[in-house]
């Protein structure tokens, strides 16, 4: 098993050889070349998708790609935030009516790469490429840095002005392991390693097909949500039933995906030093088990199909959890993730994990956007 800080290096992919040669040559943006002929006014809301705890999941930048329909460039709009950071922003864009539009939005850009945002840049107004250039983009996930986030969405201008609400998604999956300790002694925890995971992502999301199916209710007739919608309505439906296990099961999982021809590893998290849980104790005769939440951390999206042949079946995931007990033993626990049968981007996958004398239990619940209540630590 190898650590994440030792897969650090970005490694972009060939489509970027042109890319940063035409940033060599131009510099600008489309800010300052209005469109030709009658406009409207088009108001683009950006947020990121789900719950944010930390600055890693906010926008430190943002571009703002608007494309006529034969794909060249109508507005390139780049936004930093510096320190202060956002988690919704609001522009107004004047665009032709009567077309239909190609939206990218980027966060985080130089998180991929510190040359990204001079080949961006160079795409101003007119420009044709920007789709295919943006849209075969890998790197390396940095988790020292913030998480770049993106969306792509496709509108239809009208004749008058109009407003737009667009979802950013995180490049990575989220991990939040809770511990629950009943053994009667203090445990450390050592590391946790995750098994299966890609040495790179793509900057945009490689989905198949556009949508998803929802059901409001068993009874409900079934909608076809654009996917980000799709995760959107998941997402709040987890914060409103943070324990539930089977939601995901309900709702389906998102398969049809790829990722780029990278290798799969097992990467390891180390515990911060001296990470322990304490051990079970008594109020008034009240059994108390200890509790503690590993710090949260971001794994690229990945995929691991079961069935070998298969390439957009349900995956399998193992968790290797080693830890160091009140005897000073060390012992190691491989366990697998029986309900995560996807690692697609911006889940969530909150897992459960309680010690016991003889053995530990696991309970994964993915999508979950839990609340991390104070008996927990926080």
């Amino acid at each position: 098993m190898k650590t994440l800080s030792q897969h650090i290096i970005l490694r972009m992919a060939s489509v970027l050889g042109p890319l940063f040669m035409s940033a060599a040559c131009n510099s600008g943006s489309s800010d300052t070349t209005p469109p030709a002929g009658r406009t409207v006014m088009l108001g683009v809301t950006t947020e990121v998708l789900g719950s944010v705890r930390t600055d890693s999941e906010k926008m430190s930048t943002l571009r703002i790609v608007v494309l006529h329909p034969d794909g060249s460039v109508e507005h390139n709009r780049f936004v930093d935030f510096g320190s202060a950071m956002q988690t919704e922003y609001t522009r107004l864009l004047e665009v032709r009516p009567d077309e239909k539009k190609s939206i990218w939005l980027i966060a985080n850009e130089n998180s991929v790469s510190s040359d990204l945002h001079d080949a961006l840049e160079a795409y101003t107004a007119g420009k044709q490429g920007f789709g295919e250039a943006a849209g075969n983009l890998s790197f390396v996930l940095d988790p020292a840095r913030p998480l770049p986030m993106t969306s792509f969405y496709e509108v239809q201008t009208e004749e008058t002005d109009m407003e737009c609400r667009f979802f950013l998604v995180r490049t990575a999956a989220k991990f939040t392991f809770r511990f629950t300790n009943r053994r009667s002694g203090a445990v450390t925890i050592d590391s946790i390693a995750v098994s299966d995971i890609a040495e790179e992502s793509y900057l945009m999301p490689h989905k198949l097909a556009p949508t998803m199916t929802f059901r409001a209710t068993e009874q409900s007739p079934p909608e076809e949500l654009y996917w980000i919608d799709w995760l959107k309505k998941v997402s709040d439906e987890s914060q409103l039933n943070p324990g539930d296990k089977s939601l995901a099961d309900r709702r389906g999982w998102i398969l049809d995906y790829d990722v780029p021809a990278t290798m799969h590893r097992s990467v390891t998290m180390q515990a911060p030093d001296d990470f322990r849980v304490a051990g079970l104790a008594y109020d008034m005769g009240v059994p108390r088990p200890g509790t503690a939440v590993f710090p949260t951390f971001f794994l690229p999206e990945s995929k691991s199909p079961k069935a070998v042949s298969g390439s957009y079946g349900e995956q399998q995931y193992f968790m290797t959890l080693t830890m160091t007990d009140s005897s000073n033993a060390t012992k190691t626990f491989r366990c697998p993730f029986d309900n995560l049968k996807s690692l697609f981007r911006n889940t969530h996958v909150t897992v459960d994990i309680s010690l016991h004398e003889k053995g530990i239990q696991v309970d994964v619940i993915p999508y979950s956007e839990v609340v991390l209540q104070p008996e927990f630590g926080l």
